[in-house]
């Protein structure tokens, strides 16, 4: 017969190894989810059936609207807590972007988009009803005009909007934005520059 003390043992022994099984597993699944939130955000900011003339893939054939080359921000509440859509909203307005299919689309003076913003939880949309503590923004290179400066007005407004909302700058894996990554940027438009330069003058 098994005693009172040998099935505290097992009970024992059967939490710490479900403990175990928990400390071991929860990392993977938790970089799991956040890699599908940045892929099904990404997808659906820059999806075959955008708009024309937006960040999506255009129907034209020229190389531009099939290349692509993504710059990724993550705005992230430093306690982990929702934004208050409301004032993201207002916020990004003041920065005279528009809200376009549930995203904010920034535009230049001409009006040609530079940069979407979506939240970085599934779905994706910015509505009044949005509960999001993730700020998703995205440039593509290929499809602005000036892609160095497409970038600079992008890190302005991630400066300018996380400032506000006591939000953290990060990348595309959402670890902090450090000034190498900023550097590395940079580097990726003035690339893209003379490529585009050289296709429009050959």
């Amino acid at each position: 017969m098994v005693s009172n003390s040998e099935v505290f043992l097992i009970v024992s022994a059967s939490l710490v190894f479900l403990l175990i099984l928990y400390i071991f597993f929860k990392p993977i699944f938790t970089r799991k989810l956040s890699q599908t939130s940045i892929h099904d955000s990404e997808s659906m900011l820059f999806d075959g059936n955008a708009e024309q003339g937006t960040l999506g893939f255009n129907d034209s054939d020229d190389q531009e609207s099939i290349d692509q080359a993504l710059i990724i921000l993550n705005l992230i509440s430093m306690d982990k807590s929702n934004f208050d859509i409301d004032q993201v909203l207002m916020l990004f307005k003041n920065l005279d972007a528009r809200h376009v299919d549930g995203f904010l689309s920034y535009r230049d003076e001409s009006g040609a988009e530079i940069f979407r913003v979506a939240s970085g939880i599934n779905p994706g949309v910015l509505e009044l009803a949005t509960q999001t503590h993730i700020l998703f923004m995205a440039l593509d290179l290929y499809q602005v005009r000036d892609p160095l400066k497409g970038l600079e007005k992008m890190l302005d407004a991630a400066t300018n909007i996380s400032e506000k909302l006591h939000a953290s700058i990060c990348d595309q894996n959402r670890a902090p934005l450090s000034k190498q990554m900023i550097e590395h940027y940079k580097s990726k438009a003035q690339e893209i520059s003379h490529i585009k330069s050289i296709r429009k003058n050959s």
